[in-house]
């Protein structure tokens, strides 16, 4: 009501102009009566639209040359009763062809047009470049179609948001790796000569890669970098790439296939793929590496082996910026094999390649570095001398590995030997010889085959693969295995609660304050700090702390393991993210418990000075009194000591 009521006092300020004799010229001065102030539209859904800067519009190149509104707005010529504001005219979107017809004919055959005539209503007309009543020439610093401000045109589209066909196809997000490239940091520091979008995609007629004519075409991509690299393109089109190109051979690389799309960087980045540390292994390597490329053309597979297997390839790995890469020897872009009388890798021009980095090289070095002299496969030399160390290796490693295992066995069964012959006192009965051999099979069997899952192309797991261990066989043994775990758990429980053994035991495992006291005495002998061990009970705080460790890991990793094995009905009781969140858990706890084992328990049951090579204690349950008094002062003290006491616990040791 607002607006009209606007309208209708407008209307008949114009009737009384027209009535006192002035004529209402569809001028642009006339138009902005209504169409220079914003708030004559206000509750209209298209206000900002309506609504004309008469400023901008005079400096644009429409206004300079005097365009009037209804020159675009063609529909409302003869409408000098302003009909169109009282809704009695329908407005159609003005036809920029009709001037530029070269330009509109041009358009007509680009992708932009292509997805506006499927009626995709993201799709760009004029105004979404050019803009609508502020268009200015492309020489004009502030225009949008300024070479400096046309990839922030373009990424009003193209930007982080994403763009969508009509179909839902999300095209790729290029704006923000064109910014981070060579050409986009050159546009943004203001250099106006940098390529930018339509340079390499054209104007108007934008077309897509798949199009012959497009110059992103796969064929026409170096004509397209030519134009502002013309001493490259010639290099490259004399290349055996670039023949490949124009002979229709797609697998053949360009430009862009070496130094990216639209993020460019300069070869000294180190994220550039034509950096030291990537072009060999990763953008050349990609075709020179890849079986099927290989064998589809007849290529040598091994050359990107036997150069990442060579001093060359090691330093790169070092990350060592002068060290040769692939276009040390065989150039950048004119890439030509060696029979060609150019190639610089021609016997000709072998030496004087070297020599860009070895001064004083001659055939004989030129000839001591090539990809069949460094290659295993195909230098008979190097086959020779590889078979001859593997036997060595066998045998001599082989029989060190032998002469060492039983000097290991001996001291072994010698500390067996001393162990029956010393008083002994029960550390554990059968019950417990029994759990921590559940346990240590179980936890084991569960380390490999969890691993196993984690890490599919470990050299240890492809040889499980060889012995049979499948995906399914891992599988099934993972679950066989979580299940014993469970089974002794339950059985370890029974056994502290039911068997007065066991809550003896379980008492002696429950921290204490002394714990603490125990713990600082024990590093401070063991720095010297002074002169007298600390006196453990039963059990020492590191025994006590792994023990509940254990117990803490075992029902973390049973609880998750179940959510993993019965997703689905996991989630019926618990919430989506659970399962997800149970994986993480599981692997972080799966590293937390195996580390903790061999840093820790292997510790102090094989790797202590005052063990090694091996506690017995595992597996017969018995503990020397030595070992009792040396390690568990207070314990022998208090429960061991007093002879109808020890008669007792030696009437207990047998198994």
């Amino acid at each position: 009501m607002r607006f009209h009521l606007r309208a209708g006092i407008l209307l008949a300020a114009v009737v009384l102009l027209v009535t006192s004799g002035r004529a209402a010229a569809q001028d642009v001065e006339t138009c902005q009566m209504c169409h220079a102030d914003a708030s004559m539209f206000e509750g209209l859904p298209n206000a900002a639209q309506l609504a004309v800067d008469s400023e901008a519009y005079a400096e644009s190149v429409h206004g300079v040359m005097g365009f009037t509104c209804v020159d675009c707005h063609q529909d409302l010529i003869g409408d000098e009763d302003f009909e169109h504001a009282m809704g009695g005219v329908e407005l159609t979107v003005p036809e920029c062809g009709m001037c530029h017809s070269d330009v509109d004919e041009l358009f007509q055959t680009s992708l932009h047009e292509y997805a506006r005539v499927r009626g995709n209503p993201r799709a760009p007309t004029c105004a979404s470049c050019h803009g609508a009543h502020d268009i200015l020439p492309r020489t004009d610093p502030r225009s949008r179609t300024n070479n400096v401000n046309v990839p922030g045109m373009c990424a009003a589209c193209h930007g982080q948001a994403g763009l969508l066909t009509d179909q839902l196809v999300k095209f790729p997000e290029t704006s923000g790796a064109y910014a981070q490239s060579v050409h986009g940091r050159a546009v943004t520091g203001g250099l106006a000569s940098a390529a930018s979008c339509s340079d390499c995609h054209l104007v108007h007629e934008l077309k897509g890669p798949t199009d012959p004519e497009s110059p992103i075409n796969h064929r026409n991509v170096s004509r397209t970098c030519g134009t502002c690299h013309p001493t490259v393109q010639l290099a490259y089109d004399s290349s055996i790439h670039g023949r490949a190109v124009q002979a229709g051979i797609p697998d053949s690389p360009t430009c862009n296939d070496c130094h990216g799309e639209h993020l460019i960087l300069s070869p000294t980045d180190t994220e550039a793929q034509t950096s030291v540390t990537h072009i060999s292994s990763e953008t050349c390597g990609t075709c020179h590496s890849d079986p099927i490329i290989n064998a589809k053309y007849n290529l040598r597979g091994e050359v990107v082996g036997s150069y990442e297997d060579s001093y060359h390839g090691w330093a790169v790995q070092r990350n060592w910026e002068d060290a040769a890469t692939c276009v040390s020897c065989h150039t950048a872009h004119e890439v030509l094999p060696a029979s060609e009388p150019t190639s610089a890798i021609h016997p000709d021009n072998v030496v004087a390649t070297c020599q860009q980095c070895h001064p004083d090289s001659d055939e004989r070095f030129a000839a001591s570095y090539t990809h069949e002299a460094a290659s295993i496969t195909l230098n008979p030399i190097n086959r020779i001398i590889r078979s001859i160390y593997i036997l060595l290796i066998v045998v001599v490693i082989g029989g060190m590995v032998v002469h060492n295992l039983v000097i290991m066995n001996y001291y072994v069964v010698e500390r067996r030997k001393d162990h029956e012959r010393q008083s002994f006192v029960l550390r554990f009965d059968l019950h417990q010889v029994i759990q921590h051999l559940l346990l240590l099979t179980s936890f084991t069997m569960l380390v490999i085959t969890g691993f196993a899952l984690r890490f599919p192309n470990a050299w240890w797991v492809n040889a499980l693969s060889q012995l049979g261990m499948t995906e399914p066989v891992r599988a099934t043994l993972h679950r066989v295995f979580a299940v014993v775990m469970v089974v002794s758990s339950v059985y370890h429980a029974w056994y502290l609660f039911a068997l007065k053994r066991g809550r003896e035991e379980l008492r002696a495992m429950l921290p204490g304050i002394g714990d603490v006291r125990e713990f600082v005495a024990n590093l401070r002998f063991f720095t010297w700090r002074t002169k007298e061990r600390a006196k453990f009970g039963r059990y020492d705080y590191t025994q006590k702390a792994e023990y509940w460790a254990l117990i803490w890991g075992t029902a973390i990793m049973a609880l998750t393991g179940f959510i993993l094995w019965f997703p689905a009905q996991a989630v019926k009781i618990l919430p989506s993210w659970a399962v997800p969140a149970a994986q993480t858990i599981h692997y972080y706890e799966a590293w937390l418990a195996t580390l903790a084992i061999i840093i820790w328990h292997f510790f102090f049951v094989i790797f202590h000075p005052e063990e090694y090579p091996m506690s017995w204690t595992w597996l017969t349950g018995r503990m020397s009194e030595h070992s009792v008094k040396h390690h568990h002062a207070r314990w022998y003290e208090e429960e061991i000591s007093a002879p109808s006491e020890r008669r007792e616990n030696r009437a207990d040791t047998e198994l």
